[in-house]
């Protein structure tokens, strides 16, 4: 419980897709997931290494401008493979959804309950970036509710996260709260009392 706490969480607006996997399948599923990435996960991967060595890039384009601009080219010739097979791998159609989202767990509104206890297969398209996870989560809960959103309520444990992935959702939340923050602010000096 106090490892979930440790991540702020947001209101937000998602590309969703869940599948419950089976235990039979669960096993198989994972090591898939650990071996084989998926193309986004991979990109996630590559700029998350990028990020960290940020400070070595900028040592080198002041020593070194030529090689500098060389490798920044590099970097966004890959950008560009990577966008092409990312187009390629996005076959799945997400339902775009409210969430409540951390970097921990998220919890939304379903038509079909789920077990406590089920995992489930996250695919997540962080908007306006369209940046894509997958994430295989456990569920903690599962609430009938028949909310105007959904007749469950779910919330869902990340058990199994790739480390840049989980960075990307951190700098999502992030961004979102000063994003809301910012607009807050806006609003107070726009309309003072």
């Amino acid at each position: 419980m106090k490892e979930r706490r440790r991540f702020f969480r947001i209101e937000d607006i998602v590309g969703l897709k869940t599948e419950t996997i089976e235990q039979p399948q669960l096993e198989q599923k994972l090591k898939s997931f650990w071996n084989d990435q998926h193309q986004f996960s991979l990109r996630n991967e590559f700029n998350y290494k990028l990020e960290q060595h940020q400070a070595d890039l900028q040592k080198i384009k002041t020593k070194m401008p030529e090689v500098g601009r060389y490798l920044g080219i590099l970097q966004e010739q890959l950008d560009i493979l990577t966008d092409k097979l990312l187009q390629d791998e996005d076959k799945f159609t997400e339902l775009e959804k409210q969430v409540n989202l951390s970097a921990q767990g998220i919890s939304f509104f379903a038509d079909e309950s789920v077990n406590t206890g089920d995992i489930v297969e996250l695919h997540l398209k962080l908007l306006p970036g369209r940046q894509q996870i997958v994430v295989f989560s456990r569920v903690i809960e599962c609430i009938k509710v028949d909310d105007k959103q959904g007749k469950y309520k779910i919330a869902l444990d990340f058990e199994h996260i790739h480390e840049a992935d989980r960075e990307i959702l951190v700098k999502h939340v992030h961004g979102k709260q000063l994003k809301a923050l910012g607009a807050s602010r806006f609003e107070e000096t726009d309309n003072p009392e």
